[in-house]
């Protein structure tokens, strides 16, 4: 563990970067087998009442809601990685945004794994589930999840509250600097959530279609 906390608050954007996806991809996955063998199917079905609202019947105006929607979880990521902690002996403060980012990981994996998907369709056996994930066409969940990493990692190092012990140092906003990498992983990230949005939203609109 300390070693994965210290590749997650390194200086460098490309270690982080690298380790955050390993850890991303065991956790996911991990995740989606466990909760597929030891959890009711339809678990978290219809249990977000964020979703409740009316789905255009234009594509392009569909994705741009769920756009909109997945921001959320952008806003989240990002406020929390305004806060940063370690221990006295430590070097680095690790990112709340890391707890924020793996907390929705895990939720989205317990949706796969007990296929608690809001749009009816036919369970499928769990090798397709975790195969169809890799399905970029017709899956949005992996665009999403590698654009909230990418922002994950670039909003590494803006806590403007750090704690280290029983010590709390707080920054001005005025002091958050992001180097022209993270500027550049911030943007890629809005833009492969923005393209995960247009795949589900016209899945989405296939599916309506197809029943």
């Amino acid at each position: 563990m300390k070693f994965l906390r210290e590749k997650l608050a390194s200086d460098r954007l490309q270690e982080r970067l690298i380790w955050t996806a390993v850890l991303f991809f065991a956790t996911f996955f991990g995740t989606v087998v466990l909760s597929y063998f030891f959890l009711p199917e339809g678990l978290l079905k219809n249990k977000n009442p964020l979703q409740n609202w009316a789905e255009s019947d234009s594509t392009l105006i569909l994705g741009l809601q769920i756009f909109a929607y997945n921001l959320l979880s952008v806003f989240i990521i990002s406020l929390a990685s305004l806060f940063g902690s370690k221990k006295e002996n430590e070097a680095g403060y690790l990112s709340t945004g890391y707890a924020a980012f793996f907390t929705l990981v895990i939720i989205n994996s317990v949706v796969l794994g007990t296929w608690s998907f809001s749009v009816e369709s036919e369970a499928v056996p769990l090798l397709e589930r975790i195969i169809s994930t890799f399905d970029l066409s017709r899956r949005a969940a992996l665009w999403e999840m590698l654009g909230q990493l990418l922002i994950t990692c670039a909003n590494a190092h803006i806590a403007v509250v750090l704690s280290s012990g029983r010590n709390t140092v707080k920054r001005s906003f005025r002091e958050i600097r992001w180097s022209r990498g993270e500027k550049a992983a911030l943007l890629l990230g809005l833009i492969l959530m923005l393209a995960g949005a247009a795949v589900e939203g016209m899945a989405i609109h296939a599916l309506s279609q197809a029943g």
